[in-house]
């Protein structure tokens, strides 16, 4: 039952989160896979009677019988996650740790850092043909990669009271916290900028996403191409570019079926960034293709699109 409830947390928070971030994907947010674990029979046992826990009901007062962590790049997206546990409608949240609190606590100490929440279903459920009673716990720990790796090296020797960790091992273990606080600050300081810096890039690419479905009727099929494209032709998308290239698309429409009928054979036309190429080719036939991602031969049936010569290359 525990293994089922771990499972369906798991992949409830997975789902949430994905709709969350879009469209950045998981693969990107999350630094390390869910695997919801169950703890063995000789944890339990241990955890019941030998660690001097006050448990007047051992089984029941565990609440991490299963749990899982959620890792991830910097402390901001912590808050994600965060948001997600809170709003789930099939489970009661309640957080068992928080490390900001902690750290607002005790300002002058550098330790364990991670948010622990225990969270309970509300009723009755089947998750993979297993029935999981109503109040089942499952623990959910959400980190940075920075603290997991923290924690992975001394969560299971210094922090255990059958280890004796020395003054020196324990002065090295905050100085490590120190540093991972002011790395994790700086990375924060980095994603701004950089958040800022491709912003515009975003913005093109939201767009081109948005008339390409519109226009052409397909899905795209979006890779790194892409990216390569807007990073090039973007930068003939002046402000109110969405507008111009709408009507630019509206003037030539049957643009939209050259795009159809290559799109099955040609990874370039799967791209909503065609519609950028197109569009930069037409503002500046001579310079948009300079130094770009795309070759002559590839560029060929663009411009006979647009009705236009290629450029013969100078020199």
């Amino acid at each position: 039952m525990y293994a089922a409830w771990g499972n369906f947390v798991a992949a409830t928070l997975t789902d949430a989160v994905a709709r969350e971030i879009h469209p950045t994907t998981l693969e990107l947010f999350l630094r390390i896979p869910i695997k919801p674990r169950t703890k063995a029979d000789p944890s339990l046992l241990a955890k019941a009677f030998r660690r001097g826990k006050p448990y007047a009901d051992p089984y029941n007062d565990i609440e991490d019988k299963v749990g899982l962590r959620f890792v991830v790049l910097v402390s901001a997206d912590i808050k994600i996650v965060e948001r997600v546990v809170n709003t789930c409608p099939n489970w009661t949240a309640v957080r068992a740790r928080d490390y900001e609190e902690e750290r607002r606590q005790r300002p002058y100490e550098f330790d364990y850092q991670s948010v622990h929440y225990i969270v309970r279903s509300k009723d009755e459920l089947t998750f993979d043909g297993v029935t999981i009673a109503a109040g089942t716990p499952c623990e959910i720990q959400v980190r940075t990669i920075l603290q997991h790796a923290y924690s992975e090296l001394t969560h299971d020797t210094i922090y255990k009271p059958s280890v004796q960790a020395s003054p020196e091992v324990k002065r090295s273990a905050a100085k490590s916290m120190a540093l991972m606080e002011a790395t994790d600050d700086y990375f924060m300081k980095v994603r701004e900028w950089l958040d800022a810096a491709l912003a515009p890039s975003r913005e093109v690419s939201a767009a081109v996403d948005r008339l390409y479905r519109s226009y052409t009727g397909l899905v795209p099929q979006s890779s790194p191409l892409d990216t390569l494209l807007i990073d090039h032709f973007g930068q003939w998308a002046k402000e109110g570019f969405e507008v111009e290239l709408r009507q630019f698309l509206d003037d030539k429409a049957f643009l939209a079926d050259r795009i159809r009928k290559r799109a099955p054979v040609d990874l370039l036309f799967r791209q909503p960034a065609v519609l950028m190429v197109y569009w930069a080719i037409k503002v500046a036939p001579r310079s948009a293709p300079e130094n770009g991602p795309l070759t002559d031969e590839e560029l060929a049936p663009i411009y006979s699109d647009l009705g236009l010569a290629r450029p013969v290359a100078q020199g």
